[in-house]
């Protein structure tokens, strides 16, 4: 298939990368930049289209990146930005032409379109229209990048920038950004861009954390300027964490919450002997950032709170209910290591931000136990509610939902979402 798209559909060279000479390895590198340039277009296009139908209507899912990332194996982060892109395109038709024709790629057309549909207040529509084709100019030359844009954007904000405009947008809150999101290997991005104020309140904290720190015998700090800034930022939330200052969520206070069998956790091999039905999986799991080594799980179990949770054969906490309408703070840590987050088939919100559902609702007799609570996101929690799909806990004792007959007249079991050390 692969073959055929690329030999006749592009007409491209089918031999293998090694014969091919130096010019031709340019030639065909250039040609698939182009050809996924125009894919990402057409991807673009159809999503726009999507936004115009009702073609995720009782699916279960409640936004197209969600759907996206449930039938890819796309992260959720990638899938919005194309959403993300989509939007704006069918905001900026003048950008999204400059896109499709292969003028601007997708970052510099999410930086020219985002000015335009935020620009200063005091531009009219007809500075607006100018600005647009100035930015579109200097986005489709080769030689520029997106801190060009950037400047450039700049440039014109401080140009029309008045005081009567009210906040200057160098200190605009409003138009704060931070991204926190998973990459390779389990390691998270961030990116931001703060206000005046914050950015300087978050350069002086990590000021003092990130300064050079020399051995005791004098030797210098090796450790480069970008590393000192991020053990300084890890210091400062580490600070924060065991201060205990942030809010209740998910009913608990903030927290990393890692979860291990008890067998990974110990080298000790007469501790090994005594749990014979449990078993080593190799690795530990967090809820954000997905498995991590056991060494890491190890390191942060020498300060920490441990919280013992008995499973059966499944993989499944025991039940440890108590006769309340709430989930106590033990039975969602329990409910986090069975459902790892959302239940709902494809869904992947976190435990933190999830309610515990009642699948025997508590007014008609549901015990707030173990096999009776589910941990579904807002979303899902309000579709259980108010639509056909129903949800159960199966002879494993793990989640299985059963979709409306509008979706499938057979009804077939779904298998909820489990992370692998419920497995």
């Amino acid at each position: 298939m692969f073959e055929t798209l690329f030999d006749y559909a592009f007409g491209m060279d089918s031999r293998d990368a090694w014969q091919l000479d130096g010019e031709g390895l340019k030639g065909e590198v250039l040609d698939l930049v182009r050809v996924r340039h125009e894919l990402q277009s057409r991807l673009v296009l159809l999503i726009v289209e999507m936004f115009s139908r009702e073609v995720l209507g009782g699916k279960g899912f409640r936004a197209i990146a969600q759907w996206l990332h449930g039938s890819t194996n796309l992260e959720i982060g990638e899938c919005s930005l194309l959403v993300g892109l989509a939007r704006l395109l069918m905001l900026e038709p003048v950008v999204a032409d400059a896109f499709h024709r292969g003028d601007v790629d997708a970052l510099k057309e999410r930086q020219v379109a985002s000015f335009c549909q935020h620009p200063p207040k005091n531009m009219t529509l007809a500075d607006v229209d100018k600005a647009r084709g100035i930015l579109l100019g200097l986005a489709s030359k080769n030689i520029a990048d997106c801190d060009a844009v950037r400047a450039a954007i700049r440039r014109i904000e401080k140009q029309y920038g008045k005081r009567e405009d009210g906040v200057p947008v160098g200190e605009d809150s409003e138009r704060n950004e931070f991204y926190a999101s998973k990459g390779l290997y389990g390691r998270v991005t961030v990116k931001g861009d703060l206000d005046a104020v914050n950015g300087a309140r978050l350069i002086t904290l990590l000021s003092s954390l990130s300064a050079p720190t020399p051995e005791k015998d004098g030797v210098k700090d090796t450790r480069t300027p970008a590393l000192r800034r991020a053990d300084g930022f890890c210091e400062l939330l580490r600070r924060y964490e065991r201060a205990g200052l942030g809010p209740i969520e998910g009913g608990v206070k903030p927290h990393i919450t890692v979860t291990a069998s008890a067998k990974d956790m110990t080298d000790l091999k007469a501790l090994k002997d005594l749990l014979p039905s449990t078993e080593e999986l190799g690795f530990a799991w967090t809820d954000w950032v997905g498995p991590i080594s056991i060494d890491t799980a190890r390191m942060l179990a020498c300060d920490c709170t441990v919280t013992r949770i008995l499973l059966d054969e499944n993989g499944v906490p025991l039940d440890c209910g108590k006769e309340a309408r709430t989930a106590t703070v033990p039975q969602r840590r329990a409910l986090a290591v069975r459902d790892g987050g959302c239940a709902f088939p494809g869904c992947g919100t976190p435990s933190g931000w999830c309610d515990a559902h009642h699948i025997v609702h508590w007014g008609d007799g549901g015990p707030t136990d173990l096999d009776n609570l589910i941990l579904l996101c807002g979303h899902h929690h309000r579709t259980l509610h108010h639509t056909e799909w129903r949800v159960e806990i199966g002879p494993d004792r793990k989640s299985v939902f059963y979709p409306p007959m509008s979706i499938d007249p057979f009804q077939q079991p779904i298998g909820g979402n489990s992370p692998p050390t419920a497995a």
